[in-house]
């Protein structure tokens, strides 16, 4: 157990202010492949949730600043977030789309 766990804090406006990494991996299709395209996911104990970032209030270059590789140890970020369930892939029309669903998050400020 890790003592030194900051505990999320709920807003006002029912957003959370939590602190957890945020990661980038490689976007694997449906059958398996491993793509060139990447993508960001907040980090937790529990699982990794991915950032939906035609929602959040950054921008990738934004998330670029903060991530770290897959594989190295992840710093935690303070940021001001909101966990929702829905379409993942909605935003993005340049790129594959493959009709994903679940949990994801939104950033609203990096703190």
């Amino acid at each position: 157990m890790n003592k030194n766990k900051i505990p999320d804090q709920t807003t006002e406006s029912n957003t959370l202010i939590i602190s957890a990494p945020i990661v980038e991996k490689h976007f694997v299709k449906k059958n398996g492949e491993v793509t060139e395209l990447t993508e960001f996911y907040i980090r937790r104990s529990i699982q990794d949730y991915f950032i939906k970032i035609c929602e959040s209030k950054i921008t990738k270059a934004q998330l670029l600043e903060l991530v770290v590789i897959e594989h190295d140890f992840p710093e935690a970020i303070s940021m001001e977030v909101e966990f929702r369930n829905g379409l993942l892939d909605d935003c993005d029309i340049d790129n594959e789309t493959q009709s994903r669903t679940g949990e994801y998050v939104i950033i609203h400020k990096i703190l």
